[in-house]
């Protein structure tokens, strides 16, 4: 910036320049200031200012009344057959006969599989002919000691050999009788794993017998559940694969809970007599625990969750208002509201996620359903819905 005496020394054309750019002084700066901002005040809203129309959201509502709702345990598990056992061989062996192959039906005790036994066929008849033979001596020896012609040692000793050739005779029959592998229950043969002519070793498995016209799904309870179950409970069950329900019965529940999960397994059993149903599948069951009557409750979608805090909206007029509840048991679709709604209250049951406080809403659709559906919803929607039964 050029200093005073500069601006002195300097020539009279820099000197008007400089004195050109000279800011006013008193009073005419705000005027200044005034008449700048004036262009900015045109850029509020047109037509005086005002905010446009709020725009009602549209929503679907039910209205509050009691109903029962029945709660339910959920079992989900594995379903095999009640029975099942692979059955091995207890000789061995070279393999003579299959007389039952997969998918045969058997009673308990029928062959499935037949070993080559004519070398224990042998024995067993040779066995029993010496057993015969010392069980006459024994009994000569006795007659003979009777008359006192031969010792006391003389009769002990052949009374030993006899029973040793019983004992022989009958281990010998056991062995030739374990050559024809029986099936240990009735049931099918699931699978055969050997073939004919086959060498086998005393222990192969040899068959796989199970008793598929009783399945067993098999579960978990948790402590808090055990109480509320008992055997011979009924149970509705849902099987993968198979359209519709089936219904089982509790038939046992352990008395020791798992050390890892810290539940007590729990066995459901289904009858098959027709043999429909299939092992290896999934299965859902579904078993009874109590009954709420009269009692307010919500779709479970209708309820948000603020910090912890369960709240619904109310319509009020054409306004929705946001409502505090307190939530009890559950079950489906469903959950209880123990405090917080009144009977004839009218919840939001869709659209509740659009909305604020104080919003104005449009009602679009009513529903008489207590899970909130209507016909027409998706199946997603509806499915999976909690029993219950209206009492309005």
């Amino acid at each position: 910036m050029m200093s005073a005496a500069n601006r002195k020394d300097a020539p009279m054309n820099v000197r008007r320049r400089f004195s050109a750019f000279r800011p006013p002084a008193g009073p005419a700066l705000p005027a200044i200031l005034m008449i700048a901002l004036l262009p900015l005040a045109g850029c509020g809203p047109r037509g005086g200012g005002e905010a446009p129309p709020e725009v009602p959201r549209n929503v679907r509502i039910l209205s509050m009344a009691p109903i029962e709702l029945e709660e339910y345990f959920e079992i989900s598990g594995p379903v095999e057959p009640v029975r099942g056992a692979d059955v091995g061989a207890e000789e061995s062996g070279t393999v003579r006969a299959v007389l039952h192959d997969k998918g045969g039906r058997v009673e308990a005790g029928d062959v499935l599989i037949e070993l080559d036994r004519r070398l224990l066929k042998a024995d067993m008849e040779s066995a029993r002919a010496r057993r015969d033979l010392q069980v006459f001596n024994a009994e000569r020896v006795a007659r003979l000691y009777e008359a006192g012609k031969v010792s006391e040692y003389e009769k002990l000793n052949a009374e030993s050999v006899r029973d040793q050739a019983v004992a022989a005779a009958e281990a010998a029959a056991v062995r030739y009788e374990r050559c024809a592998v029986p099936a240990p229950f009735g049931g099918l043969v699931a699978d055969r794993y050997v073939e004919p002519g086959e060498l086998v070793a005393a222990g192969t498995m040899v068959a796989r017998v199970i008793d598929p016209y009783t399945l067993k799904l098999v579960g978990t309870v948790t402590e808090r559940e055990v109480p509320w179950l008992r055997e011979g409970a009924p149970a509705e069950v849902t099987l993968d694969g198979h359209e519709g329900t089936v219904v089982g019965r509790v038939a046992w529940v352990g008395f020791e809970a798992d050390t890892a999960s810290g539940k007590f397994k729990t066995e459901i059993h289904i009858d098959n007599p027709d043999l429909a149903l299939r092992s290896g599948v999934v299965g859902r069951a579904r078993i009874h625990k109590r009954t709420h009557a009269g009692v307010l409750a919500v779709p479970r979608d209708a309820v948000l969750a603020e910090s912890g805090v369960a709240q619904v909206y109310v319509v009020d007029g054409d306004r929705a208002r946001l409502r505090t509840v307190e939530l009890g048991p559950d079950q489906g679709l469903m959950v209880v509201v123990a405090a917080g709604l009144d009977e004839g209250d009218l919840i939001v049951v869709r659209g509740q996620r659009e909305l604020l406080d104080g919003a104005l809403v449009k009602v679009t659709e009513r529903t008489d359903a207590a899970d909130g559906t209507m016909a027409g919803d998706p199946a997603e929607v509806t499915a999976g819905a909690a029993s219950r039964k209206d009492v309005r």
